[in-house]
């Protein structure tokens, strides 16, 4: 193949055969019943591409059952590839290793100074080239509302609709579980605490009674519902009470719900809220499946993070051997319809952005508000709700009416001074938070690993005299605990 001086939107792109990550590929064998998206780049390993890749990825993954093959193409060996590929979590993009840049040199795409460039071809089944972008910088990702375009061209390709609107529509109808028949309304529901800890897991008889996993709280129904909020070091012993006669949902006719199916909410990506992750023993059994959901703040996705964690100097296993089926979404602070319950959420004031959940399911609902700081300091006074300078009123409103809400208390208001900038809250915030939305119960969580058992009494007991000084007030004030189970009755309007 030789060089062309540069590639147009209507040429017939050249054929090429190579080796990748995922076997030996020709393009031309690929053409005719699919398009095929062509991203070279110049080099595995490079933060913009490591950063980039997964994201693109996520992006064709939600962009519905089109028929695109995706190719990543750079001069890396197969065996750089599969490392490369391993750390990033990639499944659906397989790394073509240009060998001498033959490829790149007959598309046109080599520059100057003999690098790849940061270039999307698209191709549609006949091999002609429909959509062309090269990047100037090559240290600058491609944006991903110009590759949506391209995306636009393959879905109207496939009968689909080709607009934004309807993309985002189908990604939000994506993230419910396939299933063989919808699941039943719930009759009862079961709020489940397995990690109430932050920052790092603690242990010792000064933590016996509040425990000492990180975050992992689960929302189960009679019916077979499954949510869960982070996947703290706590996600272990989830894992086991999935796996044990206690949780026995309904099985259906076809045996299918003999698996357990669910969806993971993960409210950001800190270990303390991932590291149970590789210890979560359902995700080692074929005919699991969970769709994994988080905010997209982060550069990486939640699989390349994921992924990243369990790679081999970190974790024998890694998560592209993993047997049970994942599926990644980014939230983008909307709601979903997931097995009939309203998922609601927004961004929290964290280092990175943390997400709180507002989940209704059944006439109940539950709000998890992790992770996140005021915006001033508090300066708590008997009977004086805090102002809007303090309070997050768009959590107020995501709060409105909870039967529940999990909230960070990791703080003490004097520690609050002292780690300005952590991305930690109090339990006197919590109250006038829960209060100002009307919440029924607040429920202290996140709870700093230097606090035992009798500073968290002592800080439950401050927010519970702050609670009780609103006399209007009717909150209930709990200290989330390791073990701790709420149920909750669902009333018939709900449940028929």
């Amino acid at each position: 193949m030789g060089q062309l001086k540069s590639l147009q939107i209507g040429d017939k792109a050249p054929n090429w055969s190579a080796d990748s990550n995922q076997g030996y590929i020709s393009l031309e064998d690929c053409l005719g019943q699919n398009a095929v998206l062509l991203l070279f780049y110049p080099a595995d390993w490079s933060n913009v591409c490591s950063d980039e890749l997964p994201l693109l990825e996520e992006l064709i993954n939600l962009s519905g059952d089109i028929h695109l093959k995706t190719f990543g193409v750079s001069s890396d060996s197969t065996a750089s590839h599969n490392a490369f590929a391993r750390q990033i979590g990639l499944r659906r993009i397989a790394l073509i290793a240009d060998h001498q840049h033959a490829i790149g040199r007959a598309y046109g795409l080599i520059d100057s100074s003999g690098y790849t460039k940061r270039a999307s071809v698209l191709l549609d089944p006949q091999g002609i080239v429909r959509w062309l972008r090269i990047e100037e910088d090559l240290n600058q990702p491609r944006p991903l509302n110009e590759l949506e375009k391209a995306l636009q061209l393959v879905r109207g390709w496939a009968g689909l609709p080709a607009t934004i609107e309807n993309m985002q529509d189908e990604r939000r109808r994506a993230m419910q579980l396939p299933r063989t028949a919808p699941l039943a309304p719930p009759n009862q529901l079961q709020l489940q605490f397995w990690g109430t800890r932050g920052s790092i897991p603690v242990s010792g008889a000064s933590h016996s009674r509040y425990g000492g996993n990180t975050s992992c709280v689960s929302l189960t129904s009679d019916t077979g519902h499954l949510f869960v909020f982070d996947c703290g070091s706590g996600a272990r012993e989830l894992g086991n009470f999935l796996l044990s006669p206690d949780w026995n949902p309904p099985r259906s006719a076809d045996g299918s719900g003999k698996n357990i199916n669910g969806y993971m909410l993960i409210s950001h990506t800190h270990w303390d809220h991932i590291q149970g992750f590789p210890f979560f023993v359902p995700i080692y059994q074929p005919g699991n499946q969970f769709n994994i959901l988080g905010g997209s703040s982060c550069a990486q996705t939640l699989s390349a993070i994921l992924a990243g964690q369990m790679q081999q100097c970190y974790f024998p296993v890694g998560m592209d051997l993993l047997p049970s089926r994942l599926a990644f979404y980014s939230v983008n602070y909307g709601e979903a319809n997931l097995d009939g319950a309203k998922l609601t959420s927004r961004a929290l004031f964290h280092p990175i952005p943390s997400t709180a959940y507002r989940l209704e399911l059944g006439g109940k609902v539950i709000v998890y508000a992790t992770d996140h700081e005021p915006s001033n300091l508090p300066h708590p006074e008997p009977g004086v709700l805090m102002g809007e300078d303090v309070v997050d009123m768009q959590l107020v409103e995501l709060a409105r009416n909870a039967d529940v809400m999990i909230y960070d208390s990791q703080y003490s208001i004097k520690q609050l001074v002292e780690k300005k900038g952590w991305g930690h809250n109090s339990a006197e915030v919590g109250v006038d938070t829960a209060i100002r939305a009307g919440v029924k119960r607040l429920m202290l969580f996140h709870h700093d690993p230097a606090h035992d058992d009798d500073t968290l009494d002592n800080l439950l007991e401050i927010a519970r005299r702050r609670a009780a000084s609103f006399k209007e007030a009717d909150l209930e004030v709990i200290a989330a605990k390791d073990g701790l189970s709420l149920e909750f009755t669902v009333a018939p309007a709900y449940s028929a």
